[in-house]
């Protein structure tokens, strides 16, 4: 990622787009929910004289300066009590939703429950690094920045748990008391424990009632950017006194920081830090160096890449220069010039509601080879993408990179486009081209044989296997269509029969992607389909097709619609594509009888059942054609390989072709006879 932010660096420099610079240690608070809340406590002269919970906007505003062992001035705390037993939880979440059922007994029932105590050991450690460690380490900052250091004497009453304990738990009782947002004063005051050890955590953020009076509010961007602008200039004046004696990576003056890669929280949910190389991982040790001595990267430099990511992975930029690829997958996109041109760089690479792949393709490219104005070049040339993915709880991994520029993309989504297309007619409505991050879903979508998905959870196929066809022509494909054709060979007879049977699929849209796909992968394998609608396969396909629609028909007509599961077509589908020239002997006993019926039952002059008949006179010669053209093109082939399953798949559901000229044929043949 390192390699990619550097050049993003450099290209938000040239296009003098400013960006905010923020402190390593001076990170966001965790996302705020209803589930997670962040309890804003307001202190004055060693009291607390208010607890509100806070909006959700907040965790996208308010920071806390510090680390995993303690944080400042938001940190987290845990409540008061712990309550295990199931009954009393049960009770306890009743007055939560509806505090007004808590009268006096209520009330001194609720006291009796304050037994165990919540805060243990652990936690008064981590109280005692968050209320005194990191107040003392910001004294530099506190003397530059008075807000601070006004917030850090309200606090200083707090130092020691058992004081800001108690002031919580009385102030608790009388918001209960009082009826006023009683379930956060239950929150404060009891955790409904799950594990014997754990005591849970609420995040808080302190105020202080002086800052409020003085129009600076610690809970405010103004307060958090002001305390980040002397964080910075602390940290720069200690590192002026440095004489570098190296050089990194870049050729940039170079001394050891001694201290972690900077991460970012990413708005697509997840952290990433620049290169994440730790001793918990063995395997990191084979080349010596671990941590932030794995790859010298200079402080400045270090800022500059981060600022970048948090420039690029911003909120506002979403469908813009990142999206969502999967649950812990962003996929990011941005030309390296001209950043600040109005157009969504990610809109051709997934589906955003009714989209159609071909004209957002378009869209993109007219945008990157347009000029901003008269005297600037396009942005055409170097496009970067990259997918970035969280590996676990610390670590992140580049998964995916490559720079492309706009004469690329576009040659690369027209021959997407028209492989997309390589299929003939199969529904009333054309199919939409797939967008390249609905491919892994394609790929990993395992069928059943009554059409149902039959798991969601084994994915083989990465999200970002789809960006790798679109870019990469020449990629092998085998593994694609082998994985396609094991779903195509599952549902086949199903689909043949809703087909035959006029029946509708809830599953429509996913099966016609499968469709499309394998159009897709035949065409890279330079199979077309002017040429494959003439070969063997497909013309296998079309007979197994005609032989179920007749057999349908005729169970229409003879049997009264008594329709029996499997039709002749779809139940011999499967031993079709494996043993094509043995089946080919039990697709003609079997048709035989429907096929002599057909024969002289479009001859028959009765008005009542004419649509009937015209339609056995139709389907009578569309088997003789297909026979006709098969004989042309036989051969004692003994198996099919993926591809020709492929075809007879494509062949076995797509529509009967010229209809109308075999309609005009059968009435002349009608007259002849």
């Amino acid at each position: 990622m390192i390699n990619e932010l550097y050049d993003l660096s450099k290209a938000l420099d040239k296009a003098s787009i400013s960006r905010q610079d923020w402190h390593n240690l001076y990170d966001f608070i965790p996302k705020i929910s209803k589930n997670k809340p962040c309890i804003c406590i307001t202190v004055s002269n060693g009291k607390v004289v208010d607890l509100s919970q806070l909006d959700a906007k907040f965790d996208k505003i308010l920071r806390k300066y510090g680390n995993t062992h303690g944080t400042f001035p938001c940190m987290n705390l845990a409540s008061l009590y712990r309550i295990e037993d199931k009954t009393i939880k049960e009770e306890l979440r009743g007055y939560t939703n509806h505090p007004e059922k808590i009268t006096c007994d209520v009330i001194n029932k609720i006291k009796g429950w304050c037994k165990d105590d919540n805060w243990n050991a652990n936690f008064i450690e981590q109280y005692r690094r968050s209320m005194k460690d990191k107040p003392a380490e910001l004294q530099p900052v506190a003397a530059r920045y008075e807000p601070l250091q006004i917030l850090i004497n309200e606090t200083k009453y707090f130092e020691d748990a058992p004081v800001l304990r108690r002031e919580l738990e009385q102030f608790a009782w009388q918001m209960i008391e009082r009826g006023e947002n009683v379930a956060l004063a239950l929150r404060i005051l009891f955790y409904q424990a799950s594990e014997q050890n754990e005591y849970g955590k609420i995040s808080i953020a302190f105020e202080s009632e002086r800052l409020i009076d003085c129009g600076l509010p610690a809970v405010s961007e103004r307060f958090v950017l002001g305390f980040n602008r002397h964080l910075l200039e602390v940290e720069d004046q200690r590192n002026s006194k440095e004489v570098a004696d190296s050089i990194d990576a870049f050729g940039n003056p170079f001394l050891p920081p001694n201290e972690p890669m900077p991460s970012v929280k990413l708005a697509g949910g997840f952290k990433a830090k620049l290169r994440t190389m730790f001793e918990e991982q063995g395997s990191q040790f084979r080349y010596g160096n671990i941590e932030d001595a794995s790859y010298p990267l200079s402080r400045p430099l270090r800022k500059q890449l981060k600022s970048a990511l948090e420039w690029v992975s911003d909120a506002d930029r979403e469908n813009i220069t990142w999206i969502k690829a999967d649950k812990d997958e962003i996929l990011f996109v941005y030309p390296l010039s001209q950043l600040d041109i109005s157009t969504s760089y990610t809109a051709m690479f997934k589906r955003n509601e009714k989209a159609v792949f071909s004209e957002k393709a378009k869209q993109f490219i007219q945008a990157l080879r347009k000029p901003k104005s008269a005297d600037t070049d396009s942005v055409s040339n170097q496009i970067r993408i990259f997918v970035l993915r969280k590996i676990d709880k610390g670590r992140t991994k580049v998964i995916y990179t490559r720079q492309t520029d706009a004469n690329e993309l576009e040659k690369c989504s027209e021959a997407w486009t028209c492989g997309c297309a390589n299929i003939p007619k199969i529904w009333e409505e054309a199919p939409q081209t797939i967008f390249p991050l609905s491919v892994a879903d394609v790929l990993n979508r395992f069928w059943k044989q009554n059409g149902e998905i039959a798991t969601n959870k084994f994915k083989p196929f990465p999200k970002y296997h789809g960006l790798e066809l679109l870019m990469e022509p020449t990629l092998s494909i085998n593994s694609d269509l082998h994985r396609l054709i094991e779903s195509a060979l599952r549902i086949g007879p199903l689909l043949g029969n809703q087909r035959a049977n006029a029946v509708k699929s809830e599953e429509k849209e996913n099966q016609r992607e499968m469709v499309v796909m394998l159009g897709l992968l035949l065409n890279r394998k330079h199979i077309r389909k002017e040429q494959y609608m003439e070969n063997l396969p497909y013309l296998y396909g079309q007979l197994l097709k005609a032989a179920d629609e007749l057999h349908a028909l005729y169970c229409e007509v003879v049997r009264k619609g008594d329709v029996p599961p499997q039709l002749v077509g779809s139940s011999l589908f499967r031993s079709a594509a494996e043993t094509p020239c043995r089946t080919m002997q039990m697709l003609g006993q079997r048709i035989m009888p429907y096929y002599s019926w057909a024969k002289s039952y479009r001859l028959k002059n009765d008005e009542e059942h004419g649509k009937e008949i015209r339609r056995a006179r139709w389907l009578y010669c569309v088997c003789e054609r297909i026979v006709n053209k098969l004989q042309e093109s036989w051969t004692a082939q003994t198996r099919f390989n993926d591809e020709e399953k492929a075809q007879l798949f494509i062949g076995y559901l797509a529509a009967f072709t010229k209809k109308e000229g075999i309609e005009q044929d059968t009435e002349e043949e009608v007259e002849h006879e």
